[in-house]
């Protein structure tokens, strides 16, 4: 079965409305260094982390500066990282082996643009560049589109096609983001294949908070359900 993680919790209400919809795990965005719709202070992350339900993972999605990625994970003790900034992969390494000591796993996206759909790694080879990432020992990993100015949440798909080559080649886990919604997350299942899916903007109305019907959809739509 295809696992669901529903990003970008702010609210306790949107929280309850994943869980019972079936989410796997939840997305809390803490600190980001880039101002986004989703960005919660560490005292509100942790609210809404102790509110989280037992068999629902906790993730919380962090970027660039290790110092602070390692003190968020050492207060929230999640139940994984998501490395989703800027960080080199030459210095990612360690910051998953720092992360694996305190008890969580570390999850690392694989950007794509969202304007021409081309990999923004080092080397223009996706392929290539996801096996670097996994060289770094993280536990799974995220294909997601990126924009000018959305790091994430960009309603963009990245390509089916290129992520099932990824998916078939990589021995990581692999979890498809980027402009999934009820209405195209079936056949991005389907092409791809993948561990699991992860998403946000796709679930909501307006930005930042999520819509019931469309998270309920989604869930569906992933699972089989949808009428």
């Amino acid at each position: 079965m295809t696992r669901i993680k529903i990003c970008g919790i702010t609210s306790e209400t949107d929280l309850r409305l994943c869980v019972a919809a079936g989410a796997a795990a939840l997305g809390f965005v803490v600190e980001y260094p880039v101002d986004v719709p989703w960005n919660l202070k560490r005292r509100s992350a942790t609210a809404l982390m102790r509110a989280t339900p037992p068999f629902v993972s906790r993730v919380i999605v962090v970027g660039d500066d290790p110092a602070t990625v390692i003190e968020l994970t050492e207060q929230l003790k999640p139940h994984a990282v998501q490395l989703h900034g800027n960080e080199p992969i030459a210095e990612t390494a360690a910051l998953v082996g720092e992360i694996h000591k305190l008890g969580a796993q570390a999850l690392k996206p694989l950007r794509f643009s969202a304007e021409t759909g081309k990999c923004l790694a080092a080397c223009s080879d996706p392929l290539e560049a996801a096996r670097r990432i996994e060289n770094t020992g993280v536990d799974a990993l995220i294909l997601d589109s990126v924009s000018d100015t959305r790091p994430a949440g960009t309603g963009r798909i990245v390509d089916w096609g290129v992520a099932r080559r990824i998916r078939d080649h990589v021995r990581l886990p692999l979890i498809l983001a980027g402009g999934l919604s009820a209405g195209n997350v079936g056949r991005a299942v389907a092409v791809v294949q993948p561990y699991g899916v992860d998403v946000i903007s796709g679930v909501e109305n307006p930005v930042g908070r999520k819509d019931p019907a469309r998270v309920l959809a989604f869930v569906q739509a992933v699972t089989g359900q949808a009428g």
